[in-house]
């Protein structure tokens, strides 16, 4: 788990949320896990599944309307903004349990406020555990790095059309290179 990076993404995640900038938010939730898959670093996968709940739930009039959404929102952002200080202070532990605080508080909320029977950190899970499927991790890792279920995320694979793609037809040297390319890293 790289210290810059996690600060990084943190800051644009924080920033997107203050600013209500749905598309911030998704766009930071997207290249985390993508880093989070290529590193398999729990911790950046948890800053894109917390991004992409606050994107999810800034895009629901019935939350962002609701008589409680400012003081949540307001305790979110200290969440993060703790988490954000551990990390420049390089505390992981108390980057884990601010990080951890801020999804218990996304799922209350969504718990209180949501519409829906699956609760909104639980579908991002499940989502972002196929992205990482996608990028060429396994079942198991996709399901571990994002704490999906393994059954759930197996519908979701089948339900999308992850699985119907041609068959790689690069070599892994060549697959390891692109992937290294996206990051901006020298791929030698």
């Amino acid at each position: 788990m790289e210290k810059s990076e996690l600060k990084g993404f943190l800051e644009k995640s924080i920033s997107g949320f203050e600013k209500g900038d749905i598309f911030a938010l998704k766009e930071t939730a997207n290249k985390a896990i993508e880093n989070a898959s290529l590193e398999n670093d729990k911790g950046l996968a948890k800053i894109a599944l917390v991004s992409y709940c606050l994107h999810k739930m800034s895009t629901k009039q019935h939350m962002v309307r609701h008589e409680r959404w400012e003081t949540i929102k307001k305790g979110i952002l200290s969440g993060l903004k703790r988490a954000l200080a551990d990390v420049e202070q390089g505390n992981m532990k108390g980057f884990e349990k601010n990080i951890d605080g801020v999804i218990s508080s996304v799922k209350k909320a969504d718990e209180k406020m949501g519409y829906y029977v699956q609760n909104i950190f639980e579908k991002a899970r499940v989502k972002y555990a196929s992205f990482a499927y996608s990028m060429g991790l396994s079942l198991g890792q996709a399901s571990s790095l994002t704490g999906a279920d393994k059954k759930q995320l197996l519908r979701y694979i089948g339900v999308t059309r992850i699985s119907d793609r041609e068959t790689v037809t690069k070599g892994i040297g060549e697959r390891l290179k692109a992937l290294k390319g996206k990051r901006g890293a020298n791929p030698k």
